[in-house]
């Protein structure tokens, strides 16, 4: 009778059982996906090491989990990135308050007064210079959406993309 994690399973011998083990790690590449897991928590320390995990267990490359200083995966970032471009009609590198309000009114979902519109520019111009950047986008973002899981996510990006 073999023991597996204090439980005694009947008419198993413990050989068979690490054996079928072994099989069945290597069967699905555990041990290396173990390793990189663990290899990029350790080097890259993620800022959500729980999201990092989920991350790189959903996605096909799982180097779209890696995330950057705000917490936002790769993945996150371009997706992001794309809205941020899509804004951006003059290719300025920067989104005005024009290109903020264009775009609220074509994809904004709940209509917002000029007023509130003017205090979410104002949350996401960290600098004041009535421009937003995409690092200002980005960490805008990386609060906004820290809490949702990948299909929230998704759903969001969806709605704000032609």
């Amino acid at each position: 009778v073999a023991k597996m994690s204090g439980v005694l399973l009947p008419g198993m011998a413990e050989q068979p059982i690490k054996e079928a083990d072994q099989k069945y790690l290597e069967k699905h590449k555990i041990k290396d996906l173990m390793a990189f897991l663990l290899k990029e928590i350790i080097t890259t320390k993620p800022k959500d090491p729980i999201q990092f995990l989920v991350d790189a267990l959903s996605f096909e490359d799982p180097e779209m989990a890696t995330q950057d200083k705000y917490g936002l995966s790769a993945y996150r970032k371009r997706r992001l990135l794309e809205i941020f471009h899509q804004m951006d009609k003059n290719r300025s590198g920067y989104v005005s308050y024009k290109e903020v309000q264009a775009h609220s009114s074509k994809y904004g979902g709940q209509a917002l007064t000029e007023s509130e519109l003017r205090e979410v520019f104002r949350d996401f111009d960290q600098t004041g210079d009535n421009k937003i950047s995409e690092e200002e986008f980005l960490l805008f973002f990386s609060r906004a959406v820290q809490t949702m899981d990948n299909s929230e996510f998704d759903n969001l990006v969806m709605e704000m993309l032609d």
